[in-house]
C-alpha cells in the first residue's frame, strides 16, 4: 500500500471516529451549516499530527457521503406531499401521575408522564410541585402517507431543516405517519414557512 493511501485511510478513519462520537457535526457538516475549516482546526486540536489539508479535504468527502442529495429530495418529496398544520394554544404539561384530561398526545417516561394539550378543549390543571405546565407554545402537526416507512432520514430531514434557521425544538413525537413538534410560539410561524416551502 503506497503512503498516500495510508495516510488517506489514517485520515479517514480518525475523522470517521470523531464524527460518529460528535454527531452534531456530522448532522451539521451534511446539511452544508457547519465551517469546515473551524471544523477543522477543532479536529486538529485532538490529532496534531495530521496535515491541516488532508483533514480539511476528507470532511468535504464526508459531505458529499451517504445518502446525500437523494436522501434529502426523497423527504423533502415526502414533506411536500404531507398534510402540515400549524396550533397555537397549546401547552405542555408533564407530571409525576397520570391525570384524567382529554390530550393530543401523552408519552410516559420513566419518571414522568408529559402530556401535550389543547388548551381550548381541556381544562388544564394548576401547577403543583407534581405538576410542571409549560405555555407559549405551539404544536406543528405532520400528516405523511404510509411512504414515510420507506423514507430513510424523513425526521431527519426536518430537524435539520428547522435547525439550519434556528428554530429550536422543544418536543419531537415520530409515530407511525404522524409527526408532532412542539416549539416556542415565537418561532412558530418562521417553522411552519420551512416546512411548508420544502
Amino acid at each position: 500500500m503506497k503512503k498516500d493511501t495510508k495516510e488517506k485511510v489514517t485520515v479517514e478513519s480518525r475523522i470517521s471516529r470523531f464524527l460518529t462520537e460528535n454527531p452534531d457535526y456530522m448532522l451539521s457538516l451534511r446539511s452544508d451549516v457547519v465551517n469546515v475549516s473551524k471544523l477543522a482546526m477543532l479536529i486538529l486540536k485532538e490529532n496534531a499530527d495530521l496535515n491541516p489539508i488532508s483533514v480539511r479535504a476528507a470532511l468535504n468527502r464526508f459531505k458529499r457521503k451517504g445518502n446525500g442529495e437523494t436522501g434529502k429530495i426523497k423527504a423533502d418529496d415526502l414533506l411536500k406531499k404531507s398534510k402540515i398544520s400549524l396550533q397555537d394554544k397549546i401547552c405542555v404539561v408533564t407530571s409525576k401521575t397520570p391525570l384524567t384530561m382529554k390530550y393530543i398526545s401523552a408519552t410516559y417516561l420513566q419518571d414522568n408522564i408529559v402530556y401535550i394539550v389543547d388548551e381550548m378543549k381541556t381544562k388544564i390543571p394548576e401547577a403543583s410541585q407534581n405538576i410542571i405546565i409549560e405555555a407559549d407554545v405551539s404544536m406543528i402537526h405532520i400528516l405523511s402517507s404510509k411512504e414515510i416507512e420507506r423514507t430513510h432520514g424523513f425526521v431527519m430531514r426536518i430537524t435539520n431543516k428547522l435547525f439550519a434557521r434556528g428554530v429550536n425544538i422543544l418536543q419531537l413525537i415520530s409515530c407511525s405517519n404522524e409527526t408532532i413538534i412542539i416549539l416556542n410560539k415565537k418561532d412558530s410561524t418562521l417553522a411552519y414557512e420551512i416546512l411548508t416551502m420544502a
